[in-house]
């Protein structure tokens, strides 16, 4: 080898990457006089650009995805409502986990925690349970921050309004900014769609040396909703979301037993309706049975003696009376229990019809007794 080593530095000019047009020194001097005149150096910004050009774009709005609202206060007033799109169909389980601790009764619920730490122009974390110590550590939640989540590359922090939840832990994060480098601890599960506003007001807050906000920011209730934020399916966040759940449940339950009983009562008119047909029809051929029959009972008194025809000659104004009665009767009157008289009346009519001839048998066997005892006095 030569001095200085020739060999070595030919091994390393062959290894020596293509020279960028900005590397001579002319180009060096450039950039940094602009930088120090503008505060921007050219470079970064170029692989900036370049970066910003490979970020993957955001999903477009659906409806049909589930939404979430987040009911914000600032010290102790109502500020206003986050409507929050879920990408369930990108990150299943990170949106899904948010999802469960905005529902009321949740172990670690979003419900009545504050934002303990605002980095203006990047994010608002908050999520920590009452009296958390504002750290991102994990949690041995059922819902919190015992799930460690995976990230995904195909959604990153490249705006404001971005919900995005922390990998291990209870945090969350709402970038007011681009915050590309909040990717490396969370992982974005949503998008603002309503009160997008707010975060002008929240992104304009003082804060302390801590980070954490001079006025405290709370979410007072949280839920799942629709796309425009104004349903809220479980009711009422909070401790007393059960108890509106449990009336709303029992309303329902008292509507649906008014109808039941409705219908019930209808179907038992129709058949008393139907019943009533045909007992009227019923009772109008009983009571021409009961005509017919008074009508051959005559007959055959008639053929048996004057007695007779005249008993039941008799009891033919009884029987028309008692057909005329059943005929003036109201239809809605024509019952069950109107044949029971008639069957009655028929039944009376037989037994008169029956003494009779038994007396007719018994004044001609006396007749015939006095007629022998005549002739024996005669032969005497």
């Amino acid at each position: 080898m030569g001095k200085g080593g020739t060999k070595f530095v030919g091994d390393a000019v062959s290894v020596r990457r293509k020279a960028a047009p900005n590397d001579t020194v002319k180009g060096i001097k450039r950039n940094l006089d602009k930088f120090l005149e503008t505060g921007v150096h050219p470079e970064i910004e170029r692989m900036r650009q370049e970066r910003a050009n490979q970020l993957p774009v955001l999903p477009d709005l659906d409806v049909h995805r589930p939404y979430v609202f987040l009911d914000i206060t600032l010290a102790g007033k109502p500020l206003g409502r986050l409507v929050i799109e879920l990408y369930d169909d990108i990150v299943p389980v990170a949106a899904n986990h948010f999802r469960n601790r905005c529902l009321p009764g949740s172990a670690a619920g979003i419900a009545g925690t504050s934002f303990h730490k605002l980095l203006p122009r990047y994010a608002l974390h908050g999520g920590l349970p009452r009296g958390g110590s504002g750290s991102n550590s994990g949690s041995s939640g059922a819902d919190g921050g015992g799930i460690r989540l995976q990230p995904n590359t195909h959604l990153r922090s490249v705006e404001a309004g971005l919900v995005a939840v922390a990998l291990v832990g209870d945090d969350f994060a709402i970038t007011l900014d681009r915050a590309l480098d909040l990717d490396r601890s969370h992982q974005v599960v949503g998008r603002i769609h309503k009160g997008r506003e707010l975060l002008d007001a929240l992104g304009d807050l003082r804060t302390l040396p801590d980070d954490s906000p001079v006025q405290r920011v709370v979410v007072q209730r949280a839920g799942p909703t629709n796309h425009l934020g104004n349903h809220e399916e479980l009711g009422e966040g909070g401790s007393g979301g059960a108890g509106t759940l449990l009336k709303d449940a029992a309303t329902r339950l008292q509507e649906a037993a008014e109808e039941t009983r409705s219908a019930l009562m209808d179907a038992l008119s129709e058949g008393l309706k139907r019943k009533r047909t045909h007992d009227s029809s019923s009772t109008v051929a009983e009571a021409r049975g009961a005509a017919g029959a008074g009508g051959a009972s005559a007959a055959a008194t008639a053929a048996a003696g004057p007695s007779s025809a005249t008993s039941g000659a008799g009891l033919e104004p009884q029987l028309e009376d008692a057909a005329a009665g059943s005929s003036q009767r109201p239809s809605g009157q024509h019952q069950k229990p109107v044949a029971a008289p008639m069957a009655a009346a028929a039944r009376s009519v037989k037994a008169r019809l029956l003494d009779s001839m038994l007396g007719d048998l018994g004044e001609s066997g006396s007749s015939s007794s006095s007629s022998d005892e005549d002739v024996d006095g005669d032969g005497s």
